[in-house]
């Protein structure tokens, strides 16, 4: 048994030895909060330090009492983590020159929400690390990488005209003809990324502005189906893109309402692209014993974008329980796999999925679905097609 206390321990990381608290006087009241705030996130850091301590010697009974106790002081280091992120960009905007400190620490936690900490820690955060890359930017940090992330960050949360900012700047800067560390395999997809969506994005965003017109109406109508995933993480809701899929829409409440979902992990977790879940066998071979039809294939087919839920299959009408969750926009998967939902809370819980690449297993313990509730539907039965399992 292993203590769940990878999340904070890898967000730790973010905060050198040497991140100090600041030795002025009568620091500035903006540096002043930021350093409340780091007393503040390291407290919490301590508690979970104690109680990993308690780990090492406990018995078996223990530890599990642990691994519970744990879950209350996670919720807490993140909930501090954000407030102190929160306070250093507030500091860093009221002066960006004033306090070294703050600006390493922004740059750190920059590069570990867009590119993480080699290929299993960190990343997908681009919500978060976009703030922190603006901030830096606006401040006029001229370090070559941040435009490069801002572009990545911009493009996959559809704010193509910051994007557009970002490419136009970083081709300025030369940007793009500094190669990462050939030994820094996760800054490297980062960059080809960058390079990619740097002439996609006039593409990207004709697909989004269709898509955001169909939010729009699906918004006005405020109707369709929602899913709650409680996770080892925390919260994920889904909304169900019954309209258009309606066989993997009633598939999905079926079985949640069943508690098919119960404990099942999330057994295949890459980074730069998607969550697979749904295996009640953890193994990516497992289903519900039967198939239900693909409905990538309508003309009104969904597109995958960041947040996207869509069937994982085998080949076409294989799908039956599996499901994934994109990071990334993926229009390669458009019309080949169904995409049945969206992400609408819960966006960072998802990211903060523990990744595992089931080709290359390195003894990484799977976050799991601790229960599927239906928090709502449209009333009526969802009755769907079962085809023989294959």
């Amino acid at each position: 048994m292993k203590l769940n206390t990878q999340l904070v321990l890898s967000i730790g990381l973010i905060l050198s030895a040497s991140t100090t608290l600041a030795q002025e006087a009568q620091p500035a009241p903006a540096v002043a909060k930021f350093d409340k705030e780091l007393a503040d996130y390291r407290g919490a850091l301590a508690n979970i330090e104690k109680l990993n301590g308690e780990f090492q010697t406990a018995g078996e009974a223990r530890r599990a009492e642990l691994n519970k106790e744990v879950a209350a002081q996670v919720l807490a280091a993140k909930g501090e983590l954000s407030e102190m992120i929160d306070a250093a960009i507030a500091a860093h905007q009221a002066d960006p020159k004033a306090d070294q400190r703050i600006t390493d620490l922004l740059l750190t936690i920059a590069r570990y929400d867009i590119i993480g900490a080699g290929e299993a820690e960190g990343g997908d955060q681009y919500e978060r690390g976009l703030r922190v890359v603006n901030a830096l930017i606006e401040g006029g940090n001229d370090q070559l990488e941040l435009p490069v992330w801002g572009l990545v960050a911009a493009f996959v949360t559809n704010d193509f005209d910051l994007a557009e900012k970002y490419r136009d700047l970083a081709i300025e800067k030369g940007a793009f003809s500094k190669a990462p560390d050939e030994k820094d395999a996760a800054a490297q997809a980062v960059m080809a990324m960058a390079m990619n969506f740097a002439g996609q994005i006039d593409a990207q965003r004709q697909l989004w502005n269709a898509e955001q017109k169909i939010r729009e109406a699906e918004a006005k109508a405020d109707n369709l189906p929602r899913v709650k995933l409680t996770t080892t993480k925390g919260d994920i809701v889904v909304e169900l893109f019954e309209d258009q899929a309606p066989q993997a829409t009633a598939n999905f409440i079926t079985l949640a309402k069943k508690d098919f979902y119960k404990d099942v992990k999330f057994h295949r977790v890459l980074p730069r692209f998607m969550a697979q879940g749904g295996d009640p066998k953890g193994t990516g071979s497992g289903g519900p014993g039967y198939n239900i039809p693909c409905e990538c294939y309508r003309e009104d087919y969904r597109r995958h974008f960041r947040g996207t839920l869509s069937m994982a299959h085998a080949g076409r009408d294989t799908g039956g329980s599996q499901f994934f969750l994109t990071f990334v926009p993926t229009p390669n998967l458009d019309g080949k796999h169904t995409a049945f939902g969206r992400v609408v809370e819960g966006m960072e819980v998802l990211a903060d999925l523990q990744r595992i690449d089931p080709q290359q297993p390195k003894g990484e313990v799977p976050d799991r679905i601790l229960k599927a509730e239906v928090l709502r539907d449209r009333g009526h039965g969802y009755k769907f097609k079962k085809l023989p399992e294959r």
